[in-house]
Order: structure tokens, then C-alpha cells, then sequence
């Protein structure tokens, strides 16, 4: 998973909450609630404003839920996508999670395609995410496949 707090298009959940004054809690308090039930809701399938060549990709509700400041965290799994490989490699084709500013999502997302679908195993790339208190996208679905495309190649020693 990537280090999300690297990217500037993310906003650390951290800057909402105090620490103890030698900058390190034992406890940490970024961790996220559940919230109230909403429009948009783990085990819904959507289809979105995808990236070209991508028409069939579609994102997954996994978990919603909301931070102080921060607002509604939507948590995505997104599949069908076709990241390049710079290396001739395979080619990744799912991100398995993806924390989601709601407003970002709402800028991506076009249609409901299913509803109460059995949700995917996240929970280690949570767990994750949380114990880094990780940032949250806050640009649409697409922007971030072309992020994650260019992170994935530069990570592979190529120039994309």
C-alpha cells in the first residue's frame, strides 16, 4: 500500500487531533467511528467516471464512516482497472482499498449497479491504514488511478 500521507491531493487526519507533548501516543486517536447510515453504503457496486480503456471498471463500498474535521470516509475497492506496466509485467487490475474523501467519491461515482453484494476481505490494508493514521483521497477515483499508475512505474525504476 502506499504511503498515502506523501501525496499533497490527501488531507492528514492527524492535523485534527492532539497528541501528548513529546508527539507520540501510545493510543492513537485518529481512529475513525462508524457513522450513521448514508447514501452511499458498504456493499453497494458503482459505476464511475473511469480513466479511458477502463469503461468496465466499477468501485465497491467496503466501510463508511467519519472523522472529526474530516467529514465522511468512504473506504473503496476499485476493479477492472489496467494500471501500465513500465517493466512489461503483469498489470495490476484491482485496488483492494482506497480511503475516499466523500466528496471525492460523489464526483466520481455515476450509477448504482448492485447493492448488498458480499463485501471483499480489506481489513489488513485497513488495519494498515489506520494504524498509520493514513490521509484520505480528496480528488475523484480516476485522478488517483493515474497517481497510483505513476507511484506503481516509478516504483518499478521507470520514468512514466
Amino acid at each position: 500500500m502506499l504511503n498515502l500521507k506523501s501525496y499533497a491531493h490527501l488531507r492528514d487526519p492527524l492535523s485534527d487531533f492532539a497528541f501528548a507533548s513529546d508527539g507520540y501516543s501510545e493510543t492513537r486517536m485518529c481512529s475513525a467511528s462508524s457513522g450513521d447510515r448514508y447514501e452511499i453504503q458498504p456493499g453497494q457496486v458503482w459505476s464511475y467516471k473511469t480513466r479511458r480503456g477502463e469503461d468496465v471498471s466499477t468501485v465497491t463500498i467496503l466501510r463508511v464512516e467519519s472523522l472529526p474535521k474530516i467529514g465522511t470516509i468512504v473506504h473503496v475497492r476499485i476493479e477492472g482497472i489496467h494500471l501500465k506496466n513500465c517493466g512489461g509485467g503483469p498489470s495490476p487490475s484491482t485496488i483492494q482499498h482506497a480511503p475516499f474523501a466523500r466528496e471525492a467519491l460523489d464526483k466520481s461515482v455515476t450509477a448504482l449497479i448492485k447493492s448488498n453484494v458480499a463485501i471483499p476481505d480489506y481489513e489488513e490494508g485497513y488495519q494498515e491504514w489506520l494504524s498509520h493514521c493514513g490521509g484520505v483521497y480528496t480528488i475523484t477515483l480516476a485522478d488517483m488511478l493515474n497517481v497510483d499508475e505513476t507511484t506503481f512505474n516509478t516504483g518499478s525504476g521507470c520514468n512514466s
